[in-house]
């Protein structure tokens, strides 16, 4: 009798992590405190997608202690449950109003080297998504969605492409980094 299988070698790892409201509450209330201060940084500094519709603080980013505190937290999962090592590297605001978008990116070039090997989206809305494509011309699927829900941080491989765009009324607010995790 014909036996049927697969194997999958080297699939993508996508860490999730689901922060309840109460956890991420004192996070959105920062990033609302200073949110004229990370848009008016976009409107000076960023070359990023449209000065109203998408606004970033890319580079320039406002620190924000809360999100460091949050991350300590998933840095402490990640060394002692998973035993390596996780260091951040950077972090940026991102809000969008309908209409914005970033365009398909990915956070580095293995090959020219980088001192970063994750990238991450914290959600702080639930608006809008991440919208991920294969880097495998043989995959099944070509692309995978994640919608965006409050609390949920995913980190994903920086060289993963992926794009985002906001096509609902209101206002998507995410939280971007990149880390090492090795």
């Amino acid at each position: 009798v014909m036996q049927i299988g697969n194997i999958q070698l080297f699939p993508t790892d996508i860490f999730t992590f689901q922060f309840n409201f109460e956890e991420v509450k004192p996070l959105l209330d920062e990033v609302l405190s200073k949110e004229k201060e990370i848009k008016k940084i976009s409107k000076l500094y960023s070359g990023h997608g449209g000065i109203g519709v998408y606004s970033t603080d890319f580079n320039q980013p406002v620190k924000l202690f809360e999100y460091e505190k949050l991350l300590q937290i998933v840095g402490n999962h990640f060394v002692n449950a998973r035993h390596k090592n996780f260091l951040l590297n950077n972090y940026w605001t991102a809000f969008y109003k309908k209409g914005g978008f970033h365009g398909k990116h990915i956070h580095s070039n293995f090959i020219n080297g980088c001192d970063h090997n994750y990238s991450s989206v914290l959600y702080l809305t639930e608006l809008g998504g991440t919208r991920f494509l294969s880097p495998n011309p043989t995959s099944i699927y070509n692309t995978a969605h994640i919608d965006s829900k409050v609390g949920l941080l995913i980190f994903f491989p920086s060289n993963l492409l992926h794009e985002a765009k906001m096509d609902q009324e209101g206002e998507r607010i995410i939280i971007s980094s990149n880390v090492v995790i090795r």
